[in-house]
């Protein structure tokens, strides 16, 4: 009787712990597969940090993005960070942008501020995927080489909201 009893205990054990598992929704399912995808980002040929990198696919659907770090480097996220992405063709923008703000200090939650202003440190042709001339690949096997130099000078100061002296 006390085997009985320990060989069901066992099978509802078993059999509780089989929905226990992981759980793919449909989004999960539904994934493409990625091949790995890093390299360096440079401006003028220096590491350009805090810049964000994103590859617009030529066909298809899955973009995919990253951030550089201090050494220019930085690896693409499509779904879980570092994943990777799609294998193709892409149309790449980077952007890093000098933003300045300053709140009305009489009312420093409402709009409009005194002053806003963005300037793009990178020039402005690779920040719009319109008119970026960037262009990278991911191998089926994926690369850690896709490197991406930039040249030129800084984009244009917009300044957005000036009320300052007023």
């Amino acid at each position: 009787m006390k085997n009985l009893l320990q060989t069901v205990i066992v099978m509802w054990v078993g059999v509780l712990c089989v929905g226990c598992g992981p759980r793919l929704d449909k989004w999960q399912l539904d994934r493409p597969e990625l091949a790995k995808a890093a390299g360096t980002v440079t401006l003028n040929g220096q590491p350009l940090k805090e810049a964000v990198i994103t590859f617009f696919p030529v066909t298809g659907s899955h973009s995919a993005f990253a951030k550089s770090d201090a050494k220019g480097s930085y690896v693409l996220t499509t779904f879980d960070p570092d994943d990777g992405a799609v294998a193709g063709d892409y149309k790449v923008t980077v952007s890093k942008l000098d933003i300045q703000y300053e709140a009305d200090p009489v009312s420093p939650y409402t709009a409009p501020p005194l002053y806003h202003s963005e300037q793009s440190l990178v020039p402005d042709e690779f920040g719009d995927s319109q008119t970026t001339k960037l262009t990278a690949s991911v191998p089926t096997s994926g690369s850690e080489a896709i490197d991406l130099a930039l040249t030129g000078p800084e984009g244009k100061l917009k300044i957005l909201t000036n009320r300052r002296g007023k």
